[in-house]
């Protein structure tokens, strides 16, 4: 039997693992001190709270960007919430900002912005045709008060959905019926088409996320929706109200396709993402072109450089580059409501040589960190461990994915009603 020495093995694989626990250490506290020389402490999240002096700094750090992106790392952080809240009002106030833009169906949130233009509270109109997470949160609803505030006044803060994928009441109830009514009104065909019958009947399985669907009444709507969305396109685009312009409704039918066929497998699932950046582009450059807007959507939606992922992000930030600012939101520890079953989950604590840990060494229980001006060597420019992606740990370079981050320490879960 040969006999090894393991004592000079022993000493080795020690010393290599001090080295290695060292080098980390010295790496935290250097991206700890990194932090703390492009990041501004935030004083407070409670969207009471209207001394802005503490967000002032971002001012500089957002500059004249026309669009602002706030993320989220799930939708369940009700202390999230609040921070994006508090930052809306800042951003409204402060850097008029006019529009605000929420991951939630485009067609829905078209007919609450009408009904709130007539004067109907947006708390209640939200219920049922906003996305649920948003909707019944207790931390988002003084934003809609706030709201209902700002748009009875001379700098009224408008209010619109991007979202490709449609499920509220409101589109159950009402968009078919008034598509109908908008292709009557320009004299069109379509909807005595043989076909049209099938068309109703799945949009309105779609919309209730039913997706079944056999071959043969697949080809029927796959054949309304492109005589649907050659019709449109011959339609003259006008100025008027968004629900009677026919390229609103042409990228409602494009998101009823991506909707449809992403649901029968004809199409990866990431292409809701796709369509969500063609009908903000479509927003943007549009009805609200002279204007300045937020966009709400989680981490994921607003981030880029997730190759071979290509979320809303990076279709926006290749059309408007250094018009878009894009903040990304992660936290310490904590509970958020995990919106897949509604239960309350414990955010395990991050790993010691992560970006949440070097924000914790720094005692700050808010900040915002910004990625510009970053020199080429900076720690902030490497692979970095974090958790932006409902709280599961990934590497990444940040300044790839967002232009800024939000840390919260401790993340609290939303209260719904």
């Amino acid at each position: 039997m040969v006999k090894f020495n393991l004592k000079p093995l022993i000493v080795g694989v020690i010393c290599s693992l001090l080295f290695s626990s060292c080098e980390n250490k010295v790496n935290a506290q250097a991206l700890s001190a990194q932090i703390a020389d492009h990041a501004v402490q935030i004083q407070s999240i409670s969207p009471d709270a209207t001394d802005f002096s503490d967000l002032t700094p971002l001012k500089k750090v957002i500059g004249d960007s026309r669009i602002v992106l706030l993320g989220e790392q799930s939708h369940g952080g009700g202390s999230t919430y609040s921070a994006k809240v508090r930052l809306i009002k800042f951003l409204h106030q402060e850097m008029g900002f006019e529009v605000m833009a929420f991951e939630s169906g485009m067609y829905d949130c078209a007919e609450i912005s009408r009904n709130m233009l007539a004067g109907n509270p947006m708390e209640d109109e939200v219920l049922g045709s906003m996305f649920y997470m948003y909707a019944t949160s207790t931390e988002v609803k003084p934003l809609f008060g706030y709201m209902d505030e700002q748009i009875k006044g001379p700098k009224p803060l408008l209010f619109c959905g991007m979202d490709s994928q449609h499920t509220g009441e409101k589109s159950q109830k009402n968009l078919v019926a008034n598509l109908e009514t908008f292709l009557t009104q320009n004299e069109s065909e379509i909807q005595n088409h043989n076909n049209w019958e099938v068309f109703v009947r799945k949009v309105g399985d779609i919309i209730k996320m039913d997706r079944s669907a056999s071959k043969k009444d697949k080809a029927k709507f796959y054949e309304v929706i492109d005589l649907l969305k050659s019709e449109l396109n011959k339609f003259k685009s006008n100025d008027t109200a968004v629900l009677s312009n026919p390229a609103f409704w042409g990228q409602i039918v494009l998101s009823l396709e991506s909707q449809a066929k992403r649901y029968w497998g004809d199409i990866p699932d990431m292409d809701r993402d796709r369509q969500m950046a063609s009908n903000m582009s479509w927003l943007l450059n549009n009805p609200y072109k002279d204007k300045k807007i937020i966009i709400w959507a989680h981490n994921f939606h607003i981030a880029r450089g997730l190759d071979p992922a290509l979320p809303m992000g990076h279709f926006l930030k290749n059309e408007f580059k250094d018009e878009m600012y894009a903040i990304g939101f992660t936290g310490y520890d904590g509970e958020f409501i995990n919106f897949v079953n509604d239960k309350k989950t414990s955010i395990v604590k991050s790993s010691k040589s992560s970006i949440e840990q070097s924000f914790k060494n720094l005692g700050w229980p808010y900040a915002m960190l910004d990625f510009g001006g970053l020199e080429e060597s900076s720690l902030l420019k490497q692979e970095q461990k974090c958790r932006l992606f409902n709280f599961g740990e990934n590497s990444v370079v940040m300044p790839n994915i967002f232009d800024g981050l939000f840390y919260i320490e401790t993340t609290t879960p939303t209260v719904r009603e």
